[in-house]
């Protein structure tokens, strides 16, 4: 048993009165419904799994166990028919390594046209006749497992019988580490240093797999990961050590056939390397050795509700569903439902004090050997002694698990008594049927408008605030500036709270709050459980009515911008503009205190004019309530009489086709740009004319090893406006077929003509007909939800559009005005960036 997995079986017991025990110990979880698995004539294993949230499409993977990937099995791969049926490369290319096996993956293959389907089938089962290996074939997708398996039945005869073997590879033996040891990569140019620590542990014995304790081990997993980054994130900051973010990383039994590893890192300025490692040291040392509190556990376990209720929600990928089945085969990987961890998650009826004394063994079992530690290190030059290294890492540790902090790390350490405020009752002035959702819009007697529709079930609600007046009405804003004036919202202290514990307590309650700025409004938007309406209006009460600008918080935050990657849609997009000073982009070297300020004056404009707006509520919301608690609290806000008006705004992005030079990651870029009439018909065509272009830049780049992924954007206002973003990545050479040409030259030249082949013929109607179904499903369930409901009312009123009829928008698009949008899309403006290194 793993050196931490007992104490998953710990929390088991907690939870397994409510499942039916076997006699022969802890429980098997159940398959996934739409999962059917089977042996074929041949002998070969096979998964089919039935997934209609990507209409038109499957993922089609083959497993050889045991059998390294070969130069032979490298020969196998065929460039010619990928390009054919539109089948791109993963970043591991078609073809990887998992622990000694070969798995071949081929992704989003048509459903739609059956010669497509037929002959990746056909071309997969003849990759599994040339090996004599335990063999499995994955199939996940829109398909009729049926005729699908009638299918594989005729084709399997073409493989040789496939003999089990008695014996595979030697039963796992977990061998700890002798030692500690440092790995440096050095990357010539990189600006920051990033640290990681990585522990490793023995896996799950493979009779636990397909158990809870896997799903057990995953949740007490993500409480330490909460728990710890938000330990880092006050010590870092504490320590005045820049940052730029902190990410986690696990690789666990159902993803790997050796140890399990888990890893945090942190990337920081050269000269705090040293420091930042200590720092990181201490804390794990410091939970290793004193645990968690009872506040900070409890209020971890809440913020990770909404993302298991999300995660329930959601429909699983194709992609996520063939790992499930990669990870089964090859590990014993549970195929459960994605629901079963959620399930577990809130099952677990028992004292917050006794999960924690639980997860506090859990997390000192993880890092209590600091013999199976690792550090690596990547930065632009390599001057670290690395025995130097090791010692001050153990000896923070060692100083953290011995010297407690004495610190309040939970999320709610501040006292929100500054956001209880006496304010004056509103009353509702008229009430009328919210004509986009059927719901309810109120006007109340200080101006201010609120829109509410119930959608049942979920147990949370999504909600947004529009205000008036963007970026427009900032006086001298440079070019690059705009995108920084969102996240200066984040900045402010609020309620007698510093900014840093305002975010934690919103987080405690379950409440998101994301900030946008745009060229004519501002939002405020996010989701919240039921019955935090109350809280999440108190909150906005404190930052419109009691709000202080954190100077040190900007200081720290400068910092971290340094350390961070402008996004490449950013860069392009400024480029497309041609210095338009009102873009929501971020340029390197625009952020300076000047920024600040006027973002401040831009806030104190809009938070004194809160009825210039409207405040959107959707979800599990009773109307009593929301109407009782609307009458407390919206008494308080600041209003003004009149609206805001909108003045005139000169944006002219480039014209033609513009091919420069940049860093990053290796690729070509492309943001494509065209003014063009936004209406529900060309709202829904923009993803689909992104997929059809995808699918046409696939078939081109397929024989240069090139990926490709499409991105559509559209702008209502200052004009109407659609922008597409291309990113197209070289995949793994060693996953190719032989002798592949990863040229960016020949790429570039492939995409062009990829974009001239879709805007020059009409796409097959078969295809066309797949697009439409895909996003017709995909936006029927958006649409229901309180998020899409919100979307749904952003867009009526900020922008002045009704898409709520999505059904016929999408229904009325024809192979001709898709083709006519494409058109105007591929003679518009255009940058084509290349990035060789």
């Amino acid at each position: 048993m793993t050196n931490f997995a007992k104490y998953a079986l710990f929390l088991l017991a907690a939870v397994v009165s409510s499942i039916t025990v076997p006699a022969a110990g802890l429980p098997t979880l159940p398959v996934d419904k739409r999962i059917l698995r089977g042996t074929l004539g041949c002998g070969a294993t096979y998964y089919m799994v039935t997934n209609t949230s990507e209409k038109g499409y499957a993922d089609i993977a083959v497993i050889r166990r045991e059998e390294d990937p070969s130069e032979e099995a490298r020969r196998t791969l065929d460039a010619g028919l990928f390009s054919r049926m539109a089948i791109a490369p993963g970043p591991e290319g078609y073809m990887s390594d998992y622990d000694g096996s070969t798995v071949f993956r081929y992704r989003k293959v048509s459903t739609v046209n059956q010669a497509v389907l037929d002959s990746t089938l056909l071309y997969t089962f003849g990759q599994m006749a040339l090996s004599r290996s335990e063999q499995a074939v994955i199939v996940c997708g829109d398909i009729d497992p049926v005729e699908l398996k009638k299918k594989m039945d005729i084709f399997s005869m073409l493989v040789p019988r496939i003999l089990v073997k008695e014996a595979h590879a030697p039963d796992y033996v977990w061998e700890p580490s002798p030692a500690p040891y440092v790995v440096v990569n050095e990357v010539p140019g990189k600006k920051d240093v990033e640290i990681s620590v990585s522990y490793s542990s023995a896996r799950i014995p493979q009779q636990l797999m397909n158990t809870p304790q896997t799903l057990a081990t995953n949740i007490l997993a993500k409480e330490y990961q909460t728990i710890l980054g938000h330990r880092l994130e006050r010590n870092l900051r504490d320590a005045g050590i820049p940052y730029g973010e902190i990410r986690f990383s696990s690789l666990r039994s159902s993803e790997t056939a050796g140890d399990e590893r888990y890893g945090v890192s942190v990337n920081t300025a050269p000269e705090f390397t040293d420091a930042a490692m200590r720092t990181m040291s201490s804390t794990i040392g410091e939970i290793d050795s004193f645990g968690s509190g009872l506040a900070e556990f409890s209020d971890a376990k809440r913020i990770l509700i909404p993302d298991f209720l999300r995660k329930a929600a959601r429909m699983p990928t194709n992609e996520e569903d063939t790992d499930r089945c990669i990870a089964h085969f090859l590990y014993g990987a549970p195929l459960s439902p994605f629901t079963e961890e959620a399930a577990l998650f809130a099952r677990r009826n028992v004292p917050d004090s006794t999960q924690r004394r639980l997860f506090n063994q859990f997390a000192s079992a993880l890092a209590e050997q600091l013999t199976n530690l690792s550090l690596k290190y990547i930065t632009g030059a390599d001057s670290l002694d690395r025995d130097e290294a090791l010692f001050y890492y153990n000896l923070a540790y060692l100083y953290g698990s011995i010297a407690s902090s004495g610190k309040d790390y939970s999320w709610h350490s501040g006292d929100s008594l500054g956001m209880e405020r006496t304010v004056p009752r509103a009353r509702i002035r008229s009430e009328k049927t919210e004509p986009v959702t059927g719901g309810k819009l109120w006007t109340f007697s200080n101006g201010m408008r609120v829109v509410y529709k119930q959608i049942p079930g979920s147990g949370m609600f999504s909600w947004s605030l529009v205000l008036n007046g963007g970026l427009s009405t900032i006086e001298d804003l440079l070019p690059g500036e705009g995108g920084y004036i969102a996240d200066m919202f984040s900045l402010y202290d609020a309620g007698g709270l510093s900014c840093y514990a305002f975010r934690d307590i919103l987080a405690s309650a379950g409440i998101s709050m994301v900030p946008d700025v745009g060229v004519f409004c501002m939002s405020l938007s996010g989701d919240a459980p039921s019955g935090k309406l109350s809280f999440l209006l108190k909150s906005l009460g404190a930052v419109a009515k009691d709000r202080n600008f954190n100077w040190g918080a900007f200081e720290a935050y400068t910092h971290s911008q340094k350390l961070r990657d402008i996004p490449m849609e950013n860069t392009l997009s400024l480029l497309l503009d041609a210095g338009f000073p009102l873009e929501s982009a971020k340029r390197d070297g625009a952020l300076t205190q000047d920024t600040a300020r006027k973002a401040d004056k831009y806030y104190q404009t809009r938070f004194s004019r809160m009825n210039d707006g409207i405040l959107i509520l959707a979800g599990d919301l009773d109307e009593g309530v929301v109407k009782k608690l609307l009458l407390r609290h919206l008494g308080g806000f600041d209003t003004d009489r009149g609206s805001l008006a909108r003045p005139q705004v000169d944006l002219r992005p480039i014209v033609g086709t513009r091919t420069m030079e940049g860093s990053g990651a290796k690729g070509l870029y492309i943001m494509m740009d065209t003014e063009f009439s936004v209406t529900s018909q060309s709202y829904y065509m923009g993803d689909i004319a992104a997929e059809a272009l995808r699918t046409s830049l696939v078939k081109h780049l397929a024989p240069y090893g090139y990926g490709a992924e499409v991105e559509a954007s559209l702008m209502v206002l200052p004009q109407e406006r659609f922008r597409f973003f291309i990113s197209c990545l070289p995949a793994s050479a060693d996953g190719l077929p032989e002798n592949t040409p990863q040229d960016l030259e020949r790429a570039i030249t492939a995409v062009r003509a990829a974009i001239r082949e879709v805007s020059d013929k009409p796409v097959a109607a078969a295809d066309l007909k797949a697009w439409k179904d895909t996003y017709l499903e995909r936006t029927r369930a958006f649409m229901s939800s309180p998020a899409g409901a919100v979307n749904a009312l952003e867009a009526r009123y900020a922008f002045g559009k009704d898409i709520s009829k999505y059904q016929e928008s999408i229904n009325s698009i024809t192979p001709d005005t898709l083709k006519g949008f494409l058109k105007a899309l591929a003679a518009g403006g255009r940058i084509e960036y290349i990035v060789n290194e």
